[in-house]
């Protein structure tokens, strides 16, 4: 490779780490090509991407974004995880691989901007996707006034119950 294209290559990755909602530094000793073609493309499906790139560029390529935290952290064969939308799914599609793939482990995570944990990472699987998440805000927001809605239909309703019980009384008497 040129010099010409490593800086290339350099600023293509600065603008892709400056730019990511959230990243994971993946170390994926002893998976297969065909493992990570399968993973690619369940991630592509969450609108993820899994990318495997030279860590001398990283190094030089993460200087002024949030990945520069975690410089450290690119040894060794590290791919890198990124999404700009739902970080769940990805991070869900990742925990599923590392149940079935014992010898593929996160390093270490960027989201919006600050540094996450493995366990954190592991929290973030744990979630609820969006979709699910909105719909459970807005059955609680929803929750007060259809139970006021309720609460003022049943006045009515326990008043016709007390006057069919006052006629049928009086009918059989």
């Amino acid at each position: 490779m040129s010099r010409a294209e490593r800086e290339k290559q350099i600023e293509v990755l600065h603008e892709l780490f400056d730019d990511v909602g959230m990243g994971i530094l993946v170390d994926f000793r002893g998976m297969t090509v065909s493992d990570l073609t399968s993973f690619r493309t369940q991630l592509r499906d969450q609108e993820a991407t899994f990318k495997v790139v030279k860590n001398r560029l990283c190094i030089r390529a993460v200087e002024g974004t949030p990945f520069e935290a975690v410089v450290e952290h690119f040894a060794g064969p590290v791919g890198i995880l990124y999404t700009n939308s739902d970080p769940v799914a990805p991070a869900k599609v990742l925990a599923d691989l590392i149940k079935e793939k014992k010898n593929l482990s996160p390093k270490v995570g960027i989201l919006a901007g600050k540094v996450i944990s493995i366990d954190e990472i592991k929290m973030l699987a744990n979630l609820p996707d969006r979709d699910t998440l909105v719909a459970q805000t807005l059955a609680t927001c929803q929750a007060p006034a259809s139970n006021f809605v309720r609460l003022m239909t049943e006045i009515p309703t326990s008043l016709v119950r007390v006057l069919e019980a006052v006629r049928n009384r009086k009918e059989a008497a």
